[in-house]
């Protein structure tokens, strides 16, 4: 859908077009959620073309904590209770 939208290869989108700041979505949370989802070459990403540049869902968890952490102001993380 991004693609469509921005009509250009998702890991060529610039983080601020993805942003919104309306929904506090900052250009450096885009960037992170972005770049995690699937990034360029040699960088781990959950969508990455090649699985031995495949983040785990457990690195993928630390950095959506370490972002909303920044977010918070450094506060604790509340755990969610598993379902």
């Amino acid at each position: 859908r991004c693609e469509d939208e921005f009509e250009e290869l998702w890991t060529n989108i610039d983080a601020s077009k993805v942003a919104d700041a309306a929904a506090g979505w900052t250009a450096t949370a885009a960037r992170a959620v972005k770049d995690l989802a699937q990034a360029g070459d040699g960088q781990k990403s959950l969508c990455h073309n090649s699985l031995r540049n495949r983040c785990t869902l457990p690195e993928a968890l630390t950095t959506l904590r370490a972002l909303l952490s920044e977010t918070q102001g450094g506060a604790e993380v509340e755990e969610a209770a598993p379902a």
